[in-house]
């Protein structure tokens, strides 16, 4: 490595889904003075070689972890890149490193985990391994000794501009059969301490030009709550519609975001482009008349909108399931643009059993184990296939439009029980592909 910076290398794992790694994308772009390299596993056939190779000169190697089956991954493809270089710096990072360190850094292949806001601590973790010295002397990291240094603030100061030339762009669009490309505009939730957006005019001249750039479709807006703001997005509205041209976009709301907001700002929502809104819903956590409310606002104003429905176990919300499933018929009865996926909520804490403990292997498994109760088990998958198969763009073959218009009666009619066709799909999908089959791609 004579003559050349060492890369610092990013590595996001494999997982469902087709959301562009945006928490590598902002350490990245943090890291301009650094050479950095983004792998991610959904693009990679062996990923534990490719991270392996870069590892030999890499400066150290950051990973990306949730909650879930991705866990693993993460493990292996760090114990590939530590077999390859011994002495070579691990950090991980992300919701999982933030929820449980201690199972991150038990596996011995990590030696640092970063709770909080990862840009200030990771440049400065470069620094000090370029250095030489230690990952303990680092605030905002917990090391592998045990010691638990201050959680780092966020920035003080707006991050710089996303370095899109860090991803391979054209990859993702292929993933997702359209050129849609997610941005992040502002972090933090507005009941937390610490939300910052970027300016409206910033977000809108942003958007163009990376609209022209890579000749967008969409920008889907992967904040954690866009809305915090109302008057910040109508100014994002203004500007993309006084701007002229086809950009469409897309993104997250709260139901009482749309509650609080007046029929005008809502149409000029739509106006401006935005072809569908993201409501997360804990069943039963918000009343069922409110989210009708939400839905009757948003068909006026003609905007589109799914309500994805996270049902937790009957141990712990008894009615939870049918509170989901009456109000996602209710939903779908109103307009028929509207998505109403259900699924399992994410545990809180690891399986019980031998790996309880906060052990990385229950971790993996807890983010949707089927439930004790077989029968609500049952209810879950069949309630979320045929509002999913109602729901689905229609196919091209015979056997998806006859699939299709029979989980549309069942929908009407609320009447999910003997569901001879959602076992003939799941065994023609096994025996096609031998796997399982995968639900549609979230963004």
């Amino acid at each position: 490595m004579t003559g050349k910076r060492r890369p610092v290398v990013l590595y996001q794992p494999r997982d469902l889904g087709a959301v562009m790694p945006l928490g590598l994308l902002a350490l990245g772009s943090w890291l301009r003075g650094d050479h950095v390299v983004i792998v991610d596993g959904r693009f990679e056939l062996a990923p534990e070689a490719r991270v392996a190779g870069l590892a030999q000169g890499a400066l150290c190697l950051g990973v990306s972890v949730r909650t879930g089956a991705p866990l693993l991954e993460a493990r292996r493809v760090s114990a590939a890149a530590r077999s390859a270089r011994p002495g070579l710096p691990v950090l991980w990072g992300g919701a999982h490193a933030a929820l449980d360190p201690v199972s991150c850094l038990e596996t011995g292949v990590v030696d640092a985990c970063v709770p909080g806001a990862g840009e200030e601590a990771l440049a400065a973790a470069a620094e000090a391994v370029g250095a030489g010295r230690p990952l303990r002397s680092v605030g905002g990291l917990v090391t592998a000794d045990g010691e638990l240094a201050e959680e780092a603030p966020p920035p003080a100061t707006l991050w710089p501009r996303a370095d899109y030339g860090l991803l391979d762009v054209e990859r993702h669009f292929e993933l997702r059969g359209e050129r849609r490309l997610d941005y992040c505009s502002s972090r933090g939730a507005r009941d937390g301490p610490a939300w910052m957006a970027i300016r409206a005019e910033r977000v809108v001249a942003e958007a163009r030009e990376l609209a022209e750039r890579y000749r967008l479709a969409e920008v889907l807006f992967q904040d954690r709550d866009f809305f915090a703001d109302p008057d910040r997005v109508e100014a994002i509205a203004r500007g993309l519609l006084e701007g002229g041209g086809t950009l469409g976009w897309q993104a997250g709301a709260r139901p009482e975001d749309v509650l609080a907001a007046a029929p005008e700002r809502l149409r000029l929502v739509a106006e401006s482009g935005c072809r569908r809104l993201h409501l997360d819903i804990q069943a039963g956590a918000v009343p069922r008349d409110l989210l009708l409310e939400a839905g009757a606002r948003l068909q006026a104003a003609g905007l589109a909108a799914r309500f994805a429905f996270h049902v937790s176990p009957p141990a712990i919300e008894p009615a939870g399931l049918a509170v989901a499933v009456s109000t996602a018929r209710k939903l779908s009865a109103l307009d028929g643009r509207f998505e109403t996926p259900i699924r399992r909520a994410w545990a809180a804490a690891p399986l019980p059993g031998p790996h309880a403990g906060g052990a990385l292997e229950g971790w993996a498994a807890g983010e949707g184990p089927p439930w004790p109760d077989a029968g609500a088990e049952r209810r879950l998958a069949r309630a979320a296939f045929f509002l999913a198969e109602a729901q689905r763009a229609p196919g091209s073959r015979l056997g998806q439009h006859l699939v299709r218009l029979l989980a549309l009666v069942r929908v009407r009619l609320g009447f999910f029980a003997l569901d001879a066709e959602r076992v003939l799909v799941e065994v023609s999908s096994l025996l096609r592909t031998g796997r399982s089959r995968r639900r549609a791609s979230r963004d």
